[in-house]
């Protein structure tokens, strides 16, 4: 994800609403005021408390409808800098809250938008109050004892990160010759990568993934129009390629060459070690069928882990 004027701009235009993993604050909620102060702890620390997310200081909420973007409302770099800023959050959150991102959008001259990148928390925070607070939906309420308990136990449980990505190749067809040629009707051609992380301590041994996305989107034989929505499982099993119990068995594939049939063990769950990254599934992406609005849901479960379930429009998925 690129933070940039860009990315604001379409968070406006398009009217993303705040949700569980994404805030807008204006330039009044950043002040050198012990109250404001107190409620930066409290909002920055139910971030980490909950599933993480994006806080942004500098975009107003709409002033008719609650909870959507209503115009970028830059903070003074000047009076409220982002050494400060982050001076103050590791001064009044305990513990420190460790990997937050704090990226710098520069609007005009001393006026910028501060982006928070908040990462989910292996333990609970305490916010400058002597509070705990989580986020449910658009709000940051209090936490129950048995909620901070919870939290302090996402170290025994591992933390996976799902990310998409979508990619692009040339269509390159073999021509009658031998040579190859693009495929003019559909030059490129586009995939949907599905990648997990372990970003935890804890090693996780079984994954299991669904999507949910319109058909038409992955199936070019679907009309244009088409409303079917599909569910889409994935894991983390493979099957190991072993020897043949034969080695003396071969099968022909053309004269003169003979190789052996290749044979498989049975599936197993590959493991995701602390700091290591998947590839589980890259699907045909037919991207013109894609209409606004269109949205990927996916669910994430792992071991013994609390399910994760996110929403991602088609238009927020990075090309590479």
């Amino acid at each position: 994800m690129v933070f940039d004027i860009d990315y604001l701009n379409q968070l406006i235009a398009n009217g993303i609403e705040e949700n569980s993993e994404l805030e807008y604050k204006s330039a009044a909620a950043l002040q050198r005021d012990d109250k404001k102060m107190t409620e930066a702890s409290k909002d920055v620390s139910a971030f980490a408390n909950s599933n993480g997310g994006v806080l942004i200081y500098g975009i107003s909420e709409d002033r008719t409808n609650r909870h959507l973007p209503g115009n970028i409302d830059p903070v003074d770099r000047k009076a409220i800098t982002k050494e400060w800023l982050e001076q103050i959050l590791n001064a009044r959150i305990r513990p420190r809250i460790h990997g937050i991102k704090i990226h710098v959008v520069k609007i005009a001259d001393d006026k910028v938008v501060y982006i928070l990148e908040i990462p989910k928390s292996e333990t609970a925070h305490q916010a400058n109050d002597k509070l705990y607070y989580r986020r449910h939906n658009f709000s940051v309420e209090s936490m129950f004892d048995s909620e901070i308990r919870d939290v302090m136990a996402r170290q025994k449980a591992p933390q996976i990160k799902i990310h998409f990505d979508i990619t692009r190749k040339p269509n390159i067809l073999m021509a009658p010759n031998g040579g190859q040629v693009l495929y003019q009707q559909r030059p490129i051609l586009f995939s949907l990568n599905v990648h997990i992380e372990n970003v935890g301590k804890m090693y996780a041994t079984y994954i299991n993934i669904v999507l949910t996305l319109p058909e038409r989107i992955i199936d070019l034989m679907c009309d244009e129009g088409e409303k079917t929505i599909v569910k889409i499982p994935l894991d983390n099993k493979v099957r190991d390629e072993i020897e043949s119990p034969d080695d003396n068995l071969q099968t022909f594939f053309a004269i003169g060459h003979t190789d052996k049939p290749k044979h498989y063990g049975p599936p197993r769950n590959e493991p995701l070690l602390p700091g290591m990254k998947m590839t589980l599934k890259s699907f045909p992406l037919y991207i013109e069928n894609i209409a606004d609005g269109d949205v990927l849901n996916w669910t994430l479960h792992a071991d013994n882990a609390e399910p994760q379930t996110g929403t991602l429009e088609f238009g927020q998925i990075e090309i590479i």
